[in-house]
């Protein structure tokens, strides 16, 4: 009777906690109001948070996801518009996108082609993007204008454990080598700043290089359908749910459905725990979600309840 009456006590607080946790996601919520490229009106709490911020990751829970690559692309044109952020490096090796940069700068070459070899990146929402960069550096100076670069390499990808740590060594030349503002585009188990992994990320390499002037922001969601790559290197597409007890089951219960969600050390409810949220990588597999400390390993999360796959670039 008496560890009953402590599972129903340890039931009821928990419970109740995470009421107090929902209540609180509600209140400190900014709700995102629109996907449209041209106006970002509803991201504009974003050029206060990023203050001071050199560095900015982009996180994604999948490289196949149709809202995260919308929603990005729209975070950066408010950043290079409003917070002189001109660099935009993907996850990607650096000869591949030295031809997308071409393209970019110079309206060079032609950009479908230039994509090919992207993976899961070659989409109609990543074209986009890339076209109305073009059309930003247009009748711009060349040291005002936006570029593209990468930070991956296929030699990395043999030894996954010090991928990260050659990731993050690029980046930081990149940073010390100019005075340049810099936007990381990456799945989310990269940017995060590393206090659950047993090995450390890029973006823990980051941290300690750079401090409070990384700013990390992971993109999340709860169910839909999602692309990753098949045997072939084909997409295709598979429908997921995240288990309903992580913290993207509890923010999929939020009042909005597509939130930006600002962690503070001071007052959030998130801090003393590990807390899960969706994680697919880019071939099918179960679903593993990721371990996080919210505020720690990432400052803040926007979050879309319902996600669809993103659109295959066709040639």
């Amino acid at each position: 009777m008496k560890y009953l009456l402590s599972f129903l006590l340890f039931l009821s607080f928990n419970a109740q906690a995470q009421v107090d946790t929902l209540k609180w996601i509600n209140k400190n919520a900014q709700v995102l109001s629109s996907d449209s490229r041209t106006d970002q009106s509803d991201l504009s709490f974003l050029k206060k948070d990023l203050k001071g911020k050199n560095i900015v990751g982009l996180g994604e829970a999948s490289h196949g996801t149709h809202e995260f690559y919308v929603y990005k692309g729209r975070i950066i044109s408010y950043l290079i518009k409003n917070c002189g952020f001109s660099v935009i490096a993907f996850e990607v090796p650096d000869s591949i996108m030295l031809r997308i940069n071409s393209f970019v700068q110079h309206g060079q070459g032609n950009l479908n082609e230039a994509m090919q070899g992207l993976g899961l990146y070659s989409t109609e929402e990543i074209r986009d993007l890339f076209l109305n960069l073009r059309d930003y550096n247009k009748n711009k100076k060349s040291d005002k204008q936006v570029r593209l670069t990468g930070f991956d390499s296929k030699d990395y990808w043999v030894d996954p454990i010090s991928r990260d740590r050659f990731m993050a060594e690029n980046v930081t030349k990149m940073v010390r080598a100019k005075d340049d503002k810099i936007i990381l585009w990456a799945h989310n188990v990269h940017i995060l700043k590393d206090t659950t992994a047993k090995f450390m990320s890029m973006g823990g390499y980051l941290r300690k290089d750079f401090d409070d002037r990384y700013f990390a922001l992971a993109l999340d969601t709860y169910e839909g359908s999602v692309n990753v790559l098949d045997q072939d290197r084909k997409f295709e597409s598979h429908n997921f749910q995240t288990n309903e007890h992580t913290l993207s089951g509890l923010m999929s219960k939020a009042k909005a459905s597509r939130f930006y969600l600002k962690f503070d050390e001071k007052t959030d409810p998130f801090l003393a725990n590990i807390s899960l949220i969706t994680n697919i990588y880019s071939n099918w597999q179960n679903l593993k979600p990721l371990p996080i400390r919210p505020g720690r390993d990432f400052d803040a999360v926007l979050f879309i309840k319902n996600t669809k796959p993103s659109i295959e670039l066709k040639q």
